[in-house]
């Protein structure tokens, strides 16, 4: 009787280890055919918070229902308890979503003032990025004889006017949500309707590491005007913003810019131009402009090589060349008559088919088509542009790229 109890004992351990193998065979061939629908295949499920700059849309993961309630399109599931949303925007109205798609109706149905409240996702958010899709607005009205250019309708985003040209653009804002009353105002002023504006923007939250309390964030400034923070600029981009590790509360770290920079570009490599740029130098860079370029560095990397395609600002003495001193005007000038556009560019050699120059500001037409520029860390620009516009101010194409020099 013993024996026939072990005997039975036996065989049911080997009937469960039978099922227990099947089991997982199924479960791994589940998994195999989930994969195969992952969003990274083309498939079913879609990974909506990668917030990729080639994503042609950049929807949020939600509930269907909350989707649904707030106006939003269903693009596809995230996963199988939550939609990937698209949340459209309508002019003049309020979000506190962490991704918002804005677009403009037609222009008949455009109000003459369209502003668009984005509200605090949450108490983390320190960002926000602002995607131009498509930005096309009226192009700047130049007065040759006062030599000023003005944006009649535009697009007010902090200090930024923008008009003209711009698709393909990004802005970073600095923002605090923290605060209860903390909120960006995205305002169109239209009053002239003109027929082709276009506009789809993408506005995303971004979160930053959770902090304790007493601990402030980084202030919002440009860096390597005072030459006290010097060390700062050399450190900026050397030191991680957060440490690697699997803490869930490490934010959007790999979205966010360094502190002070008003354009982040992610990519080994690319293209930098000035905003209404045109390529057939038919348009002016906007006046008035001063803003921060950064460029992440490449792990290997230990300089940056700028080529230039295009690059044409005014200087103030045109029989000078344009670089660093003739790029400032002297302070007993008129405002009105100063002359500082200059691109600077620190810890930089421009090398010409004569010569290497050692400058840090250029302006004029110093830099003809297919010279280049090479550059140590930190690897940022500084654009400045004064109220005195010209035909010449036509702006600036660079394409960058790393090297293991």
């Amino acid at each position: 009787m013993l024996i026939l109890r072990k005997v039975w004992f036996l065989i049911l351990t080997i009937e469960t280890l039978k099922s227990n193998v099947i089991s997982e065979t199924i479960k791994n061939d589940e998994m195999k055919s989930f994969e195969e629908r992952s969003p990274r295949l083309g498939g079913l499920f879609h990974s909506c918070g990668s917030n990729q700059y080639t994503e042609q849309e950049s929807p949020s993961c939600m509930s269907r229902s909350k989707c649904l309630s707030q106006g939003g399109n269903i693009k596809g599931f995230c996963n199988l308890y939550e939609v990937c949303c698209e949340t459209k925007l309508d002019c003049n109205s309020r979000t506190k979503e962490k991704r918002t798609i804005i677009k403009n109706l037609s222009p008949q149905k455009t109000t003459n003032l369209c502003s668009y409240h984005i509200q605090p996702f949450s108490t983390n958010v320190c960002q926000v990025l602002i995607e131009f899709k498509t930005l096309e607005l009226q192009p700047p009205m130049l007065n040759e004889e006062q030599n000023f250019l003005k944006c009649e309708d535009h697009l007010a985003i902090g200090d930024f006017i923008l008009c003209g040209e711009n698709s393909g653009q990004h802005l970073y804002v600095p923002y605090d949500g923290r605060q209860d009353d903390t909120e960006l105002i995205i305002k169109f002023s239209l009053s002239n309707k003109w027929a082709q504006s276009n506009w789809h923007l993408i506005v995303t939250q971004l979160e930053c590491p959770k902090t304790s309390a007493n601990k402030k964030r980084s202030p919002s400034y440009m860096p390597f005007i005072n030459s006290n923070n010097l060390d700062n600029l050399r450190t900026m981009f050397t030191k991680p913003l957060n440490p690697i590790n699997n803490n869930k509360n490490v934010g959007d770290t790999d979205l966010l810019a360094p502190s002070g920079c008003n354009q982040y570009f992610t990519q080994p490599e690319g293209e930098i131009k000035s905003f209404n740029y045109k390529g057939d130098g038919s348009s002016q860079y906007l006046s008035k402009m001063n803003y921060v370029i950064c460029i992440k560095p490449a792990k290997t990397a230990k300089m940056i090589e700028y080529r230039i395609e295009k690059f044409s600002l005014s200087k103030q003495n045109p029989n000078q060349d344009g670089y660093d001193g003739n790029c400032h005007s002297y302070k007993e000038i008129n405002e009105d008559a100063r002359r500082e556009d200059y691109l600077m560019i620190p810890q930089s050699s421009l090398t010409t088919d004569t010569s290497i120059i050692m400058a840090t500001h250029y302006c004029g037409q110093s830099l003809e088509k297919g010279s280049t520029i090479i550059a140590s860390p930190p690897y940022v620009l500084y654009f400045s542009s004064d109220n005195y516009t010209d035909q010449v101010e036509s702006g600036f194409l660079i394409n960058y790229s790393f090297k293991n020099i």
